[in-house]
């Protein structure tokens, strides 16, 4: 690892000590300190506002902290205090009293244990080069005894804040009933939609330098105090993020502690919670629809006219002024602009003024968007080319060390290590065109002949043999999946797609059926919102009706047993099929 001497120059780390020590140093160095001047005009400003709702005094029961105990996961990581949860776990009707005692007198005193707020830092490699400590992201293992309490205090906030109405409807991250995949689609059926109606779509993708480091602990409780959290509560989440310290750990060697400055313990289980707050605000003064996932924001506006891309030049500089306003700095290398359903010969020009500068964004071709690869033609064939490759990377390391591989072993292997790389978010890129199909059947294909007794069959009779359907299938399963958990309420509605039902009264079928949608664009065509319809509208009534998601999976299975597709990928699963009764 590279780190800088004093004098400038650049030194080569030796050993896991000497790497600890330079993670640690530079982890610390990207904590702020605190603009008194600018948070004593805020604290003026916050002030004079009163808060719109306030949350009652928080009390816990011993039953919630058994409960607490009871679901806790015994393979989890110990912190420095070295209690492990397994313990907490097996020792839950003979601690849970007492442990409620300590945390409803914690809460009142507003002390925590020091023990509690101490960190072992575990450095998580994002992306680029691994000698450079900026690539890592880091990772607090802290105590559990805290966490449990954390985990009360998460529950006690958050249903406040849900009764109330106070979390950014536009927030993904860390909210029950939301996730990536959720918001993906949310974003995309908008956009097709846009296209489909003849407009051009500009994508503006922000990036926040070290966000979850850089929150500032006496700017979030004023935020805090503005919602109407309860001063008690307030106390305890002060004196929860103040003087903690942490420590990078490799290989069981650990750094020097440093003091905490600024931020929210990434790993603890309130900081995304913290940080959700910190950043609600964020939209207040725009026009535009912005799409949130904790800090991953973007910004989406169709343009029509000039009038559109002054609204967005302007909402990129309210977000300039919320970032110097709150403290949060703005990577700008790192944030583009994508043109979506582009027919002009130039892209249009954007600028975020920061420091008194303006500063152009950059035009991209295609954009890494919570995990999926995006491009300004939604056909996706980077990001099937980039997880295929990387399927097939993990599928090299199981050939290499297993050796006359058994079904079973084969299936566990496969599962978990390779197909999930292939099925991350399948309903948001889903192909249609036969050469990507192909392109992702091929790596399950390859798979299959790693079992020495079938690999002289064919691709179809392996399948059978082995149980396993092919990866078209499990793409238009997980399709019915998404929409029963839609329409089931299994998420949060206002984070959803828009997937409207039929107005007509069906004589025959379900009562579920959704609203056929006319399209005019291949992209609105293939979308999850449009490609869904047909196929669930066939299902019977018995399979849309399942009492619950894995009744429903079980069901769907055994009305689709028969499809050619379920082996076959290059079938067309049967739309004119008529429900079963």
């Amino acid at each position: 690892m590279v780190t800088k001497t004093a004098d400038g120059n650049e030194k080569l780390t030796s050993g896991c000590q000497e790497r600890a020590e330079a993670l640690a140093d530079y982890f610390s160095s990207v904590f702020i300190k605190e603009d008194e001047t600018a948070f004593g005009v805020l604290e003026r400003e916050f002030a004079s506002k009163k808060p719109t709702s306030h949350m009652p005094a928080v009390s816990f029961t011993a039953e919630q902290v058994k409960n607490k105990l009871k679901n806790l996961n015994c393979n989890k990581s110990f912190g420095p205090d070295e209690v492990h949860p397994r313990i907490l776990h097996e020792l839950t009707e003979e601690i849970s009293e007492l442990l409620c005692e300590i945390f409803n007198r914690s809460l009142i005193e507003g002390v925590l244990p020091t023990d509690w707020k101490n960190a072992d830092i575990t450095a998580i490699h994002k992306k680029g080069s691994k000698k450079l400590p900026e690539n890592y992201r880091p990772i607090s293992l802290t105590s559990v005894v805290c966490k449990i309490m954390e985990s009360l205090i998460r529950d006690e906030m958050d249903n406040y804040m849900k009764q109330n109405d106070l979390f950014n409807k536009n927030q993904y991250g860390f909210r029950k009933g939301r996730s990536t995949t959720l918001q993906l689609l949310k974003v995309l059926d908008e956009i097709t939609e846009l296209i489909d109606n003849g407009y051009e779509v500009d994508v503006v993708y922000t990036d926040f330098r070290r966000a979850f480091d850089s929150v500032s602990h006496k700017k979030l409780l004023l935020k805090l105090a503005n919602l109407g959290v309860n001063d008690g509560l307030c106390r305890w989440i002060e004196a929860f993020l103040i003087a903690r310290q942490q420590r990078v750990k490799i290989k069981g060697l650990c750094s020097s502690w440093t003091d905490v400055l600024s931020g929210v313990p990434q790993g603890s289980v309130l900081g995304p919670l913290l940080f959700v707050i910190y950043i609600n605000d964020i939209t207040r003064d725009m026009k535009t629809q912005t799409f949130l996932y904790a800090d991953d924001m973007k910004i989406c506006r169709a343009i029509k006219s000039a009038d559109d891309r002054l609204t967005l030049q302007r909402d990129l500089e309210s977000v300039a002024r919320w970032t110097e306003r709150w403290g949060l700095g703005l990577n700008l290398s790192k944030c583009g602009v994508l043109s979506i359903g582009h027919r002009g010969e130039g892209k249009n020009v954007y600028d975020i003024p920061l420091g008194g500068d303006k500063q152009s964004l950059n035009n991209i071709t295609s954009e890494k968007d919570l995990g999926v690869l995006v491009d300004d033609e939604l056909e996706f064939e980077a990001h099937i080319a980039e997880i295929t490759q990387k399927a097939n990377k993990i599928l090299g390391i199981i050939k290499r060390n297993f050796r006359n591989i058994g079904i079973k072993t084969f299936l566990l292997l496969y599962k978990s290590m390779v197909r999930s790389k292939l099925e991350y978010a399948q309903n948001v890129w889903s192909p249609y065109k036969m050469k990507y199909i192909e392109r992702i059947e091929k790596v399950q294909r390859r798979a299959t002949k790693l079992l020495p007794n079938l690999c002289n069959k064919s691709y179809e009779e392996r399948l059978r043999k082995i149980g396993l359907p092919t990866l078209a299938y499990r793409r238009v399963r997980g399709d019915m999946i998404e929409v029963y958990k839609m329409l089931h309420g299994l998420y949060d509605y206002d984070g959803c797609p828009n997937l409207p039902l039929a107005t007509y009264n069906a004589t025959r079928g379900h009562n579920l059926k959704l609203k056929k949608i006319t399209v005019n664009k291949t992209a609105r065509l293939h979308s999850f919102t449009v490609r869904v319809v047909e196929l669930w509208n066939n299902l019977p009534s018995e399979v849309v009706n399942s009492p619950n998601v894995n009744v429903f999976k079980g069901r769907l299975d055994k009305h689709w047993k028969s499809e050619d597709l379920v082996f076959d990928f290059k079938a067309d699963i049967t739309r004119s099929r008529k429900p079963e009764f």
